[in-house]
C-alpha cells in the first residue's frame, strides 16, 4: 500500500523554517546596525595563531562581543589590527587591556580583556573613528616567544659545540692537556727552586721597601738642600747687587782719576811750553850777572880805587890820541 505524502505540508515547513534562518540570520547581523555594540581596535603585536573572525571576546571570562576582522596595519606591518564588536553595555575603561588565550585543547583562541579599575571611559582618540584597546602579550605568548629564542639559542650552542669538539679541536685540547702534564711535571720537579725564588723575591722586596723608604728620606734631605740653595741663590743675587754697586763706584773712580790725569797732563805741558823757558831765560841773565860780577871782581882787585873814582875809561883806540 503507498504512503500518502502530504507535499503542501512539506514545503510549508521547509519555507517556515528557511524564513526562520533568514530572521536569525537578520538578527544577528542587525545588532550592530541597532547600536547594540561598539567597535574597539586592538593592535597585536605577537602571532595571533587560532584567533579568526566570529571568535569570542570575552571580559574576565564573560563573553561581551566577537572578532570582526584580522588583517596587518597598513601603517606598520609588524602589528595586526583586529577589529572587535563589544556589547555596548559593557563598560570599557581607559586601563583595559587585551590578550590573546587559547581556547581548551582546540587550537583556536579568544580575545581576553582585562582591567576595568579606572572611572573613565576609554573614547576614540581625536581624528579616529574608533578606540584603542591595549594589547599586552599573554603568558603563553611570552612562553612561546622565551621557548622559541630559547630553541634558537640551544640551536646556536650546539652548533658552537660541534665546532669546538671538532677532529682538529680535539687533537688541539689533547696536545693542550699533555704539555699542561708536563708542565706541571716540571714545576713539581723544580718546586725546591721555585720555594727559593719566592723567598729571594720576598727578601728583594722588603729591601725594596727600605730602599724606597731610604729614598724618601732622601727626597726630604734634597728638599731641604733646595731650601738652603735657594736662600744661597739669594744671598749671592744680593752680593752680587752690592758687587754692582761697587763696580759703579769703581766706575766713577775711574772717571776721576782719568779727569786728574787730564790735569796733570794739562799742568805738565803747561809747566814744559811756559815756565821752562822762563827757567831757561832766567838761567841765562843769572849766567850773565854771575860773568858780570866776576868781571867786576876781578876789576876791583886790580884797581879798588874805581870804587871811588869810578871805572877808568877804556884805552883810545887807534888814532883817539
Amino acid at each position: 500500500m503507498e504512503s500518502k505524502v502530504n507535499y503542501t505540508a512539506v514545503g510549508a515547513f521547509v519555507i517556515a523554517l528557511m524564513m526562520a534562518l533568514a530572521g536569525a540570520v537578520w538578527w544577528l547581523s542587525s545588532a550592530e546596525r541597532r547600536n547594540d555594540t561598539t567597535t574597539y581596535l586592538i593592535y597585536a603585536t605577537d602571532n595571533v595563531n587560532g584567533l579568526s573572525p566570529a571568535s569570542e571576546v570575552l571580559y574576565r571570562g564573560v563573553n561581551v562581543g566577537r572578532v570582526k576582522s584580522i588583517e596587518i596595519d597598513p601603517k606598520n606591518p609588524a602589528l595586526v589590527r583586529i577589529a572587535v564588536a563589544i556589547h555596548s553595555s559593557v563598560p570599557v575603561r581607559t586601563d583595559a587591556v587585551a590578550q590573546l588565550m587559547p581556547r581548551g585543547v582546540t587550537g583556536l583562541s579568544v580575545i581576553n580583556l582585562g582591567g576595568g579599575h579606572s572611572a573613565q571611559a576609554l573614547l576614540p582618540q581625536p581624528g579616529h573613528r574608533y578606540a584603542v584597546i591595549r594589547y599586552v602579550p599573554s603568558v603563553f605568548s611570552r612562553l612561546e616567544g622565551g621557548l622559541n629564542s630559547a630553541t634558537v639559542m640551544l640551536s646556536k650552542i650546539a652548533n658552537r659545540l660541534d665546532e669546538l669538539l671538532s677532529p682538529a679541536n680535539v687533537r688541539a685540547i689533547s696536545q693542550t692537556l699533555r704539555h699542561i702534564d708536563r708542565t706541571t711535571a716540571v714545576i713539581d720537579a723544580q718546586r725546591d727552586d721555585i720555594g727559593a725564588t719566592l723567598r729571594d723575591l720576598r727578601r728583594s722586596s722588603r729591601e725594596l721597601a727600605a730602599m724606597g723608604a731610604q729614598g724618601q728620606r732622601l727626597g726630604e734631605h734634597a728638599d731641604v738642600v733646595l731650601a738652603q740653595l735657594q736662600s744661597s741663590a739669594q744671598a749671592a743675587q744680593r752680593s752680587l747687587g752690592e758687587l754692582d754697586k761697587v763696580a759703579r763706584q769703581w766706575q766713577r773712580a775711574g772717571g776721576s782719576a782719568a779727569r786728574l790725569g787730564d790735569a796733570g797732563t794739562q799742568a805738565i805741558q803747561q809747566f814744559q811750553y811756559r815756565t821752562l823757558p822762563e827757567f831757561d831765560r832766567l838761567g841765562g841773565q843769572l849766567q850773565r850777572l854771575s860773568s858780570q860780577l866776576s868781571d867786576l871782581g876781578r876789576s876791583l882787585q886790580h884797581n879798588p880805587n874805581q870804587l871811588l873814582f869810578g871805572a877808568p875809561p877804556p884805552p883810545p883806540g887807534p888814532g883817539e890820541h
